[in-house]
């Protein structure tokens, strides 16, 4: 069966940074653009999701220390698996011991940085993504842990929970076969309605000297220059050869365009031709690899993300083609899935052997094994023998998954969910009439159903949530009005915060005075103060910046990122020599959540040069820890 125990790592530490909804500052809702004329089966922005409400932030975090870490251990004569469970189950180490090999990257650190939808996440392992775009809402939280017996002996380890967002309930099943990890995925979509499906499992592995990684296809799809999603061929884009990671440039995500028929499949192999092996069922049809990139910035995120286990890339499979989709699941359905994780071996092979050759070499260990249609059966199998039994829980989750079923009785039967304090002050609202206890969030038809029929009641809070999930659908006109009904009831630091978004939204003026009244209710609340202070630099009310500045808790002062807020502050009210010392003083600012894609500190820092020393602004040397910018459009 799987062992639990706990095993020492440097891992980064939250600090309580404030329990705030997360809203868009942006009057403009995003999308991704795409120059393909005819989207070839793709659901190209589908499911797209603004911010990651109703989840909040964990958004400010310390650099690593040793800290005991609950881990689950699979183990047989062939494999050592180890799985996080505090971090969302992640499978943290594959080891071949016959081989005496390392099948994935595994990092000598657990480094939170900005890249996920919720900011933390760190690099390393495989990750198990579901429900929204940008990384899994659990990624750096613990899920429902259990332990199953298979109706053929299997010893199962099973991660589960319930995901606000899409209301649907998802697990993953683990047990070894011989050499080979062996997974079982099981969503299930209980609702009346058609909802947008996402799901991707990220596998961290090295990034070889001389390796290359091989997958089926011809052709992928990239946005390598911002503007859209297009296509490219396969190996070989612009002239460069990009099955070798090392050739390739600047940051990228090359989405692979996999033929039905074909088994679907990846592989990341050294220069001896051994690596990690990735294959699955047909409903697994997307595959993707995604590089750093050699750029300065490139090696400052690699850098930045580990302290000795060097580089990596990660390798990819989704249940969509690529990344900027969802994919519509029907109602009352469920979607499993099987992949196999096992070291590949092609240390027969010349590893700079052509392309295609290489592709059959793989193909031949994955037939050898199970074919994509196989494994199809297996799936069918493994539903009946391991994916429906109930288990025995270990760990719990979130009380959310409890509070719905109790809503709808809709939960999968062989799945226990819990009672949790996160979830009870809308259980107390469904059991008696009320809201108490810690605030949350929560999402849905069923919620929002609940907040209409105590809508009436003298409780603040029901006509806050009301007014949230407005303000998440760009309801504005509403959001405002049922967030002036809660004022009836009280004035605290959450109504003013989302009354400040909500009239700048509406280009009402007055959304200064409730953000600086929002700052003086919650000067010592990070996320409070931190959405405030974008929405305004948005907004282009710079004085109003660094008034609220002069507000905060000097604790919440000294946070980096608000002080590069402070310092675009500054400059934009022509105090260009006060800008550059909050930037450059005591060593320089050192932000530990700088995130990827971001270019305004580099545009900051260039200004200032500008201004005060009449550099030109695109010649200027940006400093390392400034520099992490990963394409080769460098500047405006």
């Amino acid at each position: 069966m799987p062992k639990f125990l706990t095993k020492e790592y440097r891992v980064s530490s939250f600090i309580d940074s404030g329990n705030m909804p997360t809203l868009s500052a942006d009057r403009e809702e995003k999308s991704f653009a795409s120059t393909i004329t005819d989207y070839e089966g793709l659901y190209i922005n589908y499911g797209y999701r603004e911010t990651s409400y109703p989840y909040t932030q964990q958004n400010l975090y310390s650099e690593e220390k040793e800290t005991d870490v609950r881990v689950a251990v699979l183990e047989n004569a062939y494999l050592y698996a180890e799985f996080l469970v505090d971090f969302g189950g992640r499978l943290w180490k594959l080891y071949d011991k016959k081989k005496q090999k390392d099948i994935i990257y595994t990092n000598d650190v657990i480094r939170f940085r900005n890249l996920a939808i919720r900011n933390a996440w760190f690099s390393g392992g495989v990750e198990w993504n579901c429900g929204i775009i940008g990384h899994s809402p659990f990624t750096c939280s613990a899920m429902y842990c259990a332990k199953v017996t298979g109706k053929s002996g299997e010893d199962v380890l099973r991660f589960y929970e319930f995901e606000r967002v899409r209301s649907i309930f998802y697990q993953i099943d683990f047990w070894l076969d011989k050499n080979r990890l062996m997974t079982q995925v099981r969503i299930t979509n209980p609702n009346d309605k058609v909802v947008p499906m996402y799901w991707w499992s990220n596998m961290a592995t090295p990034e070889y000297e001389g390796g290359r990684v091989i997958v089926n296809a011809q052709s992928a799809y990239n946005n390598s220059d911002g503007l859209g999603v297009k296509k490219s061929s396969i190996p070989n884009d612009k002239g460069v050869d990009v099955s070798y990671p090392q050739n390739i440039p600047s940051t990228i995500d090359y989405f692979y365009r996999i033929p039905d028929e074909s088994n679907k499949f990846i592989a990341n192999v050294d220069k001896n031709g051994y690596g990690l092996l990735q294959f699955s069922s047909n409903r697994l049809k997307g595959r993707k690899l995604f590089s750093w990139g050699h750029l300065t910035g490139s090696d400052n995120w690699q850098n930045l993300l580990t302290d000795k286990a060097g580089y990596y890339v990660e390798i990819q499979a989704g249940l969509g083609r690529t990344q900027y989709e969802c994919i519509p699941m029907p109602p009352k359905t469920s979607y499993c899935f099987s992949e196999c994780y096992t070291l590949a071996d092609l240390s027969g092979m010349d590893i700079n052997a052509p392309y295609d050759e290489m592709i059959n070499a793989v193909n031949n260990q994955i037939n050898s094994i199970h074919s994509s249609k196989e494994m199809d059966a297996l799936t069918e199998k493994n539903e009946q023998d391991i994916s429906l039994l109930k288990g025995k829980v270990i760990y719990k989750g979130s009380g959310f998954g409890y509070l719905y079923n109790a809503m709808t009785s809709n939960a999968p039967k062989h799945l226990e969910f819990s009672n949790e304090a996160d979830s009870q002050g809308f259980l107390n609202l469904y059991e008696n009439g009320y809201i108490s206890g810690n605030i949350s969030f929560a999402f849905g038809d069923e919620i929002e159903t609940l907040i209409n029929d105590h809508i009436d009641e003298p409780d603040w809070q029901i006509c806050y949530q009301k007014s949230l999930m407005l303000y998440d659908r760009r309801d504005f006109a509403d959001a405002k009005k049922y967030c002036e009904k809660s004022f009836a009831f009280d004035n605290n630091l959450y109504q003013n915060h989302l009354y400040a978004h909500i009239l700048y939204q509406l280009k009402d003026g007055n959304f200064t005075y409730f953000a600086k009244k929002a700052v003086e209710k919650g000067k010592d609340n990070y996320s409070l103060c931190e959405s405030l202070i974008i929405l305004l630099l948005n907004a282009e009310e710079y004085q109003t910046v660094i008034d609220c500045f002069g507000l905060m808790d000097e604790k919440i002062k000294s946070m980096p990122r608000l002080k590069m807020y402070l310092s675009k502050a500054y400059f934009e009210v022509g105090n260009a020599f006060q800008a550059e010392e909050i930037l450059t003083s005591n060593g320089g600012l050192k932000l530990l959540d700088f995130r990827e894609g971001d270019r305004f500190l580099d545009r900051l820092y260039r200004k200032i040069r500008t201004a005060l020393y009449g550099e030109n602004y695109k010649d200027i040397v940006v400093p390392k820890q400034f520099d992490f910018i990963v394409s080769d459009f460098k500047t405006d």
